[in-house]
């Protein structure tokens, strides 16, 4: 097909996807250097559990004297002095490897074990150079099955793979993703999952077998990393339901993968203890009665400020990453019109299943305060939402019969801007913070940060001039490439007879 005038030749376009997932690694990694060891949240937990993943090991995970606690390196062990002070620069942590007792790790099969055994992998006695590789690893993961699933997908999906990660990173999804927080590969599989499920509905052959394997392998990372990410494996199985839905044997490899798709996420939200908290509220709740009628509607009112802050209008780490009210404004912006964009061209299988993604996304937080008893502000936090957001983003844009979402250049490049400007600030804040705390006003950070990281490592102006011309690069791509992505035809849903091969 012919592009578009403006858009990129065959040629350039393949030369683009090779280059823009390597960028896409510069930027992740650049966030993966900007905070200390413990900076995501919760760490205090999900660092011990990934020492303790492959069991016990001498000098890395040992039993504590209790049965439910264990004895781990301090440097991962509680709440880092830093934590929840904003003015308080990152020198205080200690890498120290002495072994200490605590009941904060996953004994209590609080959340799934595959996370924390795959993380377990790159644990040792050096806990910096430990939780770099990890952080490394899931961007490396990150890019990896994004560009697998753009491979994969019919050439007018493609851009589906990036544009809702695209809109959605900045700035939760870019701090979660190269860490050592379980969030990272829920807000991943999130964006494959119900993507490669539903490619596989419209090709067939060794194509179609690939993308339900990729479906299969997203979902189960999501949920074995996540209890709740079980539920949305469940819920990208039901929209492709909804878009894909008809008399068609070629449906019967797609249907398969989601069967297996929705049994895994069953079986590991029903298997962690986790899991009983949509139900039944947070088992470290204030342990008062469900609210009321009045206080339920309030909190209705209230969810969407979870949603804001998953776009910067919360703190980063442990909330104590203060980002300017720039950044979730300029991201709240692009996001919402790409979705109201997509309404432009949505059908009404589309519309449905939008409304099921974001009635999830209403409902579930509304339903976890209510049944906790505590109003929004506290416990539910905007990362538990992110991989909703990027499902309701990736449906309301992707191509259906009426066509793609379209955008002019002057709008693509202007909402691509906006994304690296709030990238770039968010950046900047986040190093700032932890090399010279959040009050200290500085231009220079090579000038004389009191933190950074001990082993070999750019330095902090290095990492922050290069991360955020790589996400630049990134979105000004990935706008290129939306402009210019094939117009189908025809699309599958709202079509309900088998419509000829998509080679």
């Amino acid at each position: 097909m012919t592009p578009e005038i403006g858009g990129p030749s065959r040629a350039r376009r393949t030369a683009t996807w090779v280059v823009l997932p390597l960028l896409a690694l510069v930027a992740l990694l650049a966030w993966g250097f900007a905070s200390p060891v413990g900076s995501s949240p919760d760490d205090d937990f999900h660092l011990p559990s990934i020492w303790c993943g492959l069991g016990e090991r001498d000098g890395l995970c040992e039993q504590g004297s209790e049965e439910l606690t264990r004895l781990v390196p301090a440097a991962v062990a509680g709440e880092p002095c830093y934590a929840r002070d904003a003015a308080r620069d990152a020198s205080c942590w200690s890498g120290s490897t002495d072994l200490v007792e605590t009941d904060r790790v996953n004994t209590t099969h609080l959340y799934p074990p595959v996370f924390y055994a795959t993380m377990s992998v790159f644990a040792s006695a050096d806990v910096e150079t430990s939780v770099l590789l990890m952080r490394a690893f899931n961007a490396l993961l990150f890019v990896g099955l994004v560009t697998g699933v753009a491979a994969l997908v019919p050439g007018r999906l493609r851009r589906s793979a990036v544009l809702p990660f695209a809109v959605t990173a900045v700035p939760l999804g870019a701090f979660v993703v190269p860490s050592t927080n379980p969030s990272s590969w829920a807000y991943l599989a999130a964006g494959v999952t119900w993507l490669a499920l539903y490619a596989s509905t419209l090709v067939e052959g060794r194509r179609q077998i690939g993308l339900a394997l990729l479906a299969v392998l997203a979902g189960f990372l999501g949920a074995g990393a996540r209890g709740d990410a079980g539920i949305y494996a469940c819920l990208a199985v039901v929209i492709v339901a909804i878009l894909s839905l008809r008399r068609d044997r070629r449906l019967v490899v797609p249907a398969v993968a989601g069967a297996v798709i929705a049994a895994v996420g069953a079986l590991f939200y029903l298997s962690s203890t986790q899991g009983g908290q949509v139900s039944g509220g947070f088992a470290d709740g204030p342990g008062g009665p469900p609210l009321g009628v009045w206080d339920t509607f309030r909190t209705v009112l209230e969810v969407p400020d979870l949603w804001i802050g998953a776009v910067g209008g919360w703190g980063l780490g442990w909330f104590d990453v203060p980002l300017p009210a720039l950044v979730p404004v300029l991201v709240w912006a692009v996001l919402s019109a790409a979705v109201f964009l997509g309404l432009g061209k949505a059908t009404p299988r589309t519309l449905i299943a939008a409304v099921v993604a974001l009635g999830a996304l209403w409902g579930m937080p509304t339903l976890l305060h209510q049944q906790s008893g505590v109003l929004p502000g506290s416990f539910v936090q905007p990362r538990y939402l992110l991989p909703v957001l990027v499902l309701l983003v990736g449906v309301l844009t992707v191509a259906t019969v009426r066509g793609k979402v379209e955008w002019t250049r002057a709008q693509g490049v202007v909402g691509a801007a906006a994304l690296a400007l709030a990238a770039a600030v968010a950046l900047f804040t986040t190093i700032r913070r932890f090399t010279v705390g959040i009050e200290t006003p500085v231009w220079n950070l090579d000038g004389d940060p009191r933190w950074w990281w001990d082993v070999l490592a750019p330095t902090p102006l290095t990492v922050l001039v290069t991360g955020s011309l790589a996400a630049l690069a990134v979105f000004l791509l990935a706008e290129r490439l939306g402009r210019a992505a094939p117009t189908p035809e025809r699309a599958l849903d709202d079509v309900p007879e088998p419509r000829p091969t998509e080679k």
